[in-house]
C-alpha cells in the first residue's frame, strides 16, 4: 500500500490535466455604472439584454444575488457546412464590490456553443454541444448600449463639425 502512494501522487497532475481540458475559461468584459440603486440597475441590465434580443431565464437569473443569465438563442454559424449554434448571455452584477453611492460594477460574457458532427444537428441532446468561444461583437454592442443606459457620463459623443 505505501509503494503505491508515491505512484498515485505522480498521477495526479495527469488527472487535474485531463479535467482542465473540460472547462472553458470566460474573458469577461466590465463596466462600472454611475451611482443608482441596485433595482435601477438590474431594471437597465434586463431591459438592454432585452433590447438586443436575449430572454431572461427565470430559473437561474436572481435579482437579489444580481445574477442574470439568458436562455439559449439558436443560429446558423456562416461557414460552409452552415453548424447549428446557439448563443446565451451571462452578466453579474458585483454587490459585494459596489454602492448605491459608488455605482455597481458589472461583468458580461457572450458564451457561443456549436455542434461539431453535422449528423447529430437534427435532434441534439446537451452533450452534442461544444464550446465555441465568446461573440466578441455581441458583447462590443452590448457594451457599449448597457453604458450608455447605466453610466451615460462616461460616453462620450463626439462634435458634429458643420
Amino acid at each position: 500500500m505505501l509503494r503505491r502512494l508515491p505512484m498515485l501522487a505522480r498521477c495526479l497532475p495527469l488527472f487535474l490535466l485531463l479535467f482542465t481540458s473540460c472547462m472553458h475559461v470566460r474573458d469577461w468584459r466590465e463596466l462600472r455604472t454611475e451611482p443608482m440603486p441596485i433595482g435601477q440597475c438590474y431594471e437597465g441590465l434586463d431591459y438592454i439584454a432585452a433590447a438586443v434580443g436575449f430572454v431572461s431565464d427565470a430559473s437561474v437569473s436572481d435579482r437579489g444575488e444580481g445574477i442574470w443569465q439568458s436562455r439559449w438563442r439558436g443560429r446558423v454559424l456562416d461557414d460552409p457546412k452552415r453548424h447549428p449554434a446557439r448563443f446565451r448571455l451571462v452578466a453579474e452584477i458585483e454587490l459585494d464590490r459596489g454602492s448605491p453611492t459608488t455605482g455597481w460594477p458589472i461583468r458580461f460574457v457572450v458564451e457561443q456553443q456549436w455542434i461539431e458532427d453535422l449528423r447529430k444537428s437534427l435532434n441534439p441532446k446537451e452533450d452534442d454541444w461544444s464550446w465555441k468561444g465568446q461573440d466578441k461583437e455581441a458583447e462590443a454592442i452590448l457594451g457599449e448600449r448597457l453604458l450608455r443606459r447605466l453610466a451615460p457620463k462616461a460616453v462620450e459623443i463626439p462634435e458634429r463639425k458643420i
